[in-house]
């Protein structure tokens, strides 16, 4: 990632910016002043001396949701930062003229869309050891359900930035940096934006008990994709549950008793399967919507258990499925998949008559979001060797379809035996180490362009294939399939 030592750092308000020999202090001050100029106007406790300049207006923090979608007059900034923690009024709604409903109306009836508009590519300020936010964030903006319902909240939504969900508030401001322009990268006559450095976002995280050192140190890119938007997910979780506690009795413990108990289904060879929904209590939200899918994991036992069923199945939700690439017989996603759901032997299981058996579990798919995310488990655990990544390339296909093999046999997974995948996104780790190294991304915008972000430094790919090759500085760590429409 930061292949030079640094030969000094400067303090640029209240961040410490690390210097390469090749880099200019007046950047990077340049860089402090328009992330100033553009955040809240508020005075950092550390201010950096500056000649005194005409004062000019500051862009005052939106007072809501709402107030992005208005240009905000320079003569109301004052005004409008003064109120920054209020609610804005039904009167001012209504003078928008647009219709406003609460969060949790909007979490309640969301459907997945895929009609977010193309943004024009903008660079991320690496501010210390931060690629793998960047490679995330990047990521996330062009993931087209992702950011139409970010957009859809942000039209649709009265609300205070001063709230219980500060991850999905500091996301709405990220995708609000960005330009809705289709204009290809190599077509752009004036160039993009300046790059900035998504503070927003840095400050829902430190509001958190997780990531607390978040500045300068590496982490990897996807446990934080999973903290970023878990966290989005129980925020939504929480709006929903209060919401629902006003407004819906509560249920008997005998009722809640009944649903965790299981019900029958009928499994291969029209023999009965027990079925347990392990995570029953999980609440629908826009995110489980996007990214949930679910796994079928069967256990089964020579014999009949004590319900006389000889197999018993676990539904499992998911956000991402993980991949075990270190097998030699794996080389493809494929591959991976077929590793996936190989039924795995148990030896010395116990049956309920206490009589030792062979049994074996198989995982499945039987529900996959709109958004399939793959991880590629690169760092394995050696008894020797401690933690060390796995270089190989794993080839995958610009086009996923899904394996009958890989799918439940039951009737709800039908829908997905000609279900096909686009490839829209690959996040790449560079070096040799789990902790440390760089994250770069390529993305697809609407319309089939492909771009590389690293950071910074945004190129165009010539197509696909650029994408797909194997490459000698990097390896997929991450792939994106969005299904065909």
């Amino acid at each position: 990632m930061e292949a030079l030592a640094p030969s000094r750092s400067v303090k640029i308000g209240s961040i410490d910016i690390a210097i390469d020999h090749n880099c200019q202090v007046q950047f990077w001050e340049a860089q402090y002043k328009e992330y100033r100029r553009r955040k809240t106007g508020e005075q950092d406790d550390e201010v950096v001396e500056e000649p005194a300049a005409p004062q000019t207006p500051v862009k005052a923090k939106p007072v809501s949701w709402a107030a992005l979608l208005r240009p905000s007059p320079a003569a109301a900034a004052a005004a409008a930062n003064k109120k920054a923690n209020e609610i804005v009024s039904s009167q001012a709604a209504a003078a928008d003229g647009r219709k406003f409903t609460t969060l949790e109306d909007v979490l309640e009836n969301w459907q997945v869309e895929f009609s977010a508009p193309a943004v024009q590519p903008r660079g991320l300020v690496n501010s210390g050891n931060m690629c793998f936010m960047n490679v995330v964030l990047q990521a996330l903006l062009y993931c087209e359900p992702f950011c139409s319902m970010l957009r859809h909240i942000k039209k649709s939504v009265v609300f205070s930035f001063n709230s219980n969900t500060p991850l999905l508030e500091a996301l709405i401001r990220f995708v609000h940096e960005f330009r809705a322009d289709r204009t290809p990268l190599e077509q752009l006559e004036t160039g993009l934006e300046s790059p900035f450095v998504p503070e927003d976002v840095y400050e829902a995280l430190q509001k958190k008990n997780v990531f607390q050192t978040l500045r300068g140190q590496q982490e990897d890119a996807q446990e934080f994709m999973s903290y970023l938007v878990d966290g989005i997910h129980e925020e939504m979780v929480s709006v929903l549950q209060a919401h629902r506690a006003r407004t819906v009795p509560a249920t008997s413990t005998e009722d809640s008793a009944e649903n965790g108990a299981g019900w029958l289904e009928v499994g291969p060879n029209n023999r009965a399967v027990n079925m347990r929904d392990v995570h029953s209590e999980a609440v629908r939200t826009p995110i489980t919507q996007i990214f949930g899918g679910a796994l079928q994991s069967t256990l089964t036992v020579p014999g009949a258990t004590s319900d006389g069923t000889p197999r018993r199945s676990n539904r499992e939700p998911f956000q991402w499925l993980a991949l075990d690439v270190s097998s030699d017989s794996v080389s493809t996603i494929g591959d991976a998949l077929d590793e996936l759901v190989a039924p795995e032997t148990i030896e010395g299981y116990m049956t309920v008559q206490g009589q030792p058996a062979t049994a074996t579990k198989q995982m499945v798919l039987e529900r996959v979001p709109p958004v399939l995310v793959l991880h590629l488990k690169r760092f394995v655990f050696c008894a020797d060797e401690g933690v060390k990544k796995v270089h190989k390339f794993i080839e995958y296909p610009a086009e996923l379809a899904l394996a009958p093999a890989w799918l439940a046999r039951s009737s709800g997974t039908a829908r997905y035996r000609n279900a096909r995948f686009r490839l829209t996104g690959v996040i790449y780790h560079h070096g040799s180490h789990a902790s440390g190294g760089h994250y770069t991304c390529d993305i697809q915008r609407p319309g089939g362009e492909w771009l590389q972000f690293d950071d910074v430094d945004i190129e165009s790919l010539e197509s696909v294939d650029a994408v797909l090759k194997e490459k000698s500085d990097r390896t997929a760590y991450i792939l994106f399939y969005t299904i065909c429409r």
